[in-house]
């Protein structure tokens, strides 16, 4: 630049449209990079980066304000240098040539004439791939690119690969990479967070709705490099959701999308551990009554979780039960709130049950107890539905903190593809050992449990058994003879229960009981007087429980007005998104209501 032109950009002024004019053509470079003719799946990959980094300096631009209202506190001179050197890495083709060994040549066509250049309205989102489902999910984003093009100069050319180098393709992206994280840098640590956030939303709806190993292996990799909130959350997600495809539980059934779905994920094994019933060590032969136990494998103590299967199906649900195992084996990071499994227990050692028409499978879950704890101090499971009458009162804080615990979870199953389908506070966990005692506010947990009808999205569902105090927490379209199948919805209503349970710190049919005799103030019918003492009007609370989820009536109501009172308004959101939650498609793989539940509880402040 010349000195005149210096002194002109001096001014902040000039510095911001001289911005201005670089932020465009890093836009439009990106464009033209990514519209080259393809090179292969390494290629595809690279494009898929640069696509994420697209996006993360158009939400840079957006909160800098840079094309409306530009904020005057930034260092406009730095940004200014900053764009200036991105743009050459993107425009320059010598540079993209001598310095990453990428030559891109203008496309001929037949005559040997050079192609026309490509107008910015011409310029279609990506028909395949990662870009694809970013257009999908954020058709804002093509949208905005086109406008910024179409501002710059209008047009784009037509390039294609004439050298591609993987390895030096990667040096340039994780140049573009730093450029990025410098300008990011630079923003004030609200807007740092809001860029993170919207970053890790977007790759987390990809992942929920990529159905390609090697799309899911890009996000992982991304995901060490670009600034984005809960980066092992998602990384984590990402996995389960490889897992899954790679066991063959995609939805599609083109042979061509099969191959690219089942491709194993790199870095993750996938095997499934059946324990050797001789190292088991059990204190009875007889299952127990709650299809859950106790007891010590290679001396060490573990928790079996007993899945009944009707013999009739076994060979079907068998391989539901090695997918559960697998599944459950992955769910390392800690924002699975889930007991480890270590593997599965064979049926000729599960002590059948005294129906000759099922057999039963045992998940086996170690238990996060210190090496150092003497083995004749034996652990203690505290289901959460046991809790609720303990002279211990739990703080808001902890309340809040088992809402997030077991939405976090929801959502990373959701994210990845897989139902839990047995939601509700008996299959919510704390474990007691030694002096780490729930009295003492240091057990452990919350730990969702009762995975055995977890299922991914797209198999078939399993019929659960009739069990009036489960199904106070099924949604209404689970009930009666004309059941819909299972769907993410159907598993956020019983989380809703749930969390409606701790908001009161009350069980659910407690709750409920309530709702007729409220009912009945209001001049309905009411058989509850006619239930003889000591039993659960169980057909009456049903009916409460489908009054209770009438939206014009959920905060009218006395008893869950309370919810605000005794939790907080931002409880009582979060309870409400649970509960009117729906959709009709049951393969729907939208995640929004589950991540705006997450976020609701964590941003909240007590």
């Amino acid at each position: 630049m010349s000195a005149g032109g210096l002194e002109y950009a001096a001014g902040a002024g000039g510095l911001i449209s001289l911005s201005l004019t670089l932020f465009r053509g890093c836009v439009q470079g990106f464009e033209i990079i990514q519209l080259a003719a393809h090179a292969g799946s390494e290629a595809d990959n690279f494009r898929c980066k640069l696509e994420v980094e697209q996006y993360r300096l158009m939400q840079w631009a957006e909160r800098a304000g840079l094309e409306e209202r530009p904020m005057e506190r930034l260092n406009w001179t730095l940004i200014w240098d900053i764009l200036k050197q991105m743009e050459a890495l993107l425009l320059d083709t010598q540079t993209l040539k001598k310095k990453y060994r990428l030559d891109l040549v203008p496309v001929v066509d037949t005559t040997n004439a050079l192609a026309p250049e490509t107008s910015a309205s011409a310029v279609a989102p990506p028909k395949t791939g990662f870009g694809k489902l970013l257009s999908k999910l954020r058709p804002d984003f093509p949208l905005a690119s086109s406008r910024i093009i179409h501002e710059s100069n209008g047009s784009i050319k037509k390039l294609k690969w004439a050298v591609f180098d993987r390895t030096k393709a990667a040096n340039l992206v994780n140049d573009i990479v730093h450029f990025n994280n410098c300008l990011h840098s630079l923003l004030d640590n609200v807007n740092q967070d809001f860029v993170a956030s919207a970053l890790g939303s977007v790759l987390r709806d990809i992942i929920s709705h990529s159905n390609a190993t090697s799309e899911l292996e890009v996000i992982k990799q991304l995901l060490s490099s670009s600034h984005v909130a809960t980066p092992t959350a998602l990384a984590s997600a990402a996995s389960l959701k490889q897992i899954r495809l790679a066991l063959g539980l995609g939805p599609s059934d083109n042979p061509t999308e099969q191959s690219a779905q089942r491709a194993p994920p790199e870095g993750i094994k996938i095997k499934l551990i059946q324990l050797k019933p001789h190292l088991l060590l059990r204190e009875s032969p007889r299952l127990p009554p709650n299809e859950r136990e106790l007891a010590r494998y290679r001396s060490k103590p573990i928790l079996i979780e007993w899945k009944f299967i009707d013999r009739a199906h076994e060979k079907e649900l068998k391989i539901r039960v090695d997918q559960l195992a697998i599944l459950l084996a992955n769910t390392y990071d800690a924002s699975f709130h889930s007991l480890h499994c270590i593997g599965y227990l064979p049926k000729d050692v599960s002590y059948q049950p005294d129906d000759e028409n099922s057999v039963c499978y045992g998940l086996v879950f170690e238990l996060p107890i210190s090496a150092s704890v003497p083995a004749r101090i034996a652990p203690a499971i505290r289901p959460l539905s046991t809790l609720f009458a303990n002279e211990r009162k739990p703080s808001l804080n902890e309340r809040r903190d088992i809402a997030l615990a077991l939405a976090e979870t929801v959502l990373q199953l959701h994210t990845s593809g897989w139902l839990h389908k047995g939601i509700r506070s008996d299959n919510v966990l704390y474990i007691d050992i030694g002096d780490s005692k729930w009295e003492y506010s240091s057990a452990k947990g919350p730990f969702l449990a009762g995975y055995e009808y977890a299922r991914p999205t797209t198999a078939h569902t399993e019929a659960m058994p009739a069990i009036p105090e489960h199904e106070m927490y099924h949604h209404p379209k689970r009930q009666g003879l004309t059941r819909a199948n299972f769907r993410r919805s159907f598993d956020l209503f019983a989380l809703g229960c749930v969390l409606l349970e701790v908001g009161l710190w009350s069980g659910l049919s407690e709750i409920l009981q309530r709702v007729p005799l409220e009912l009945t103030k209001q001049g309905h019918q009411s058989k509850a007087s006619a239930i003889k003492p000591g039993r659960v009007d169980w057909v009456g609370l049903q009916s409460a429980k489908t009054k209770l989820l009438q939206n014009d009536d959920f905060e009218k109501r006395s008893d869950l007005a309370g919810i605000a009172f005794y939790a907080g308004k931002t409880f009582q959101d979060a309870i409400s998104l649970c509960l009117y939650a729906d959709d009709d498609d049951p393969l729907d793989e939208d995640i929004g209501v589950q991540k705006e539940i997450v976020d609701l509880l964590r941003n909240s402040r007590y």
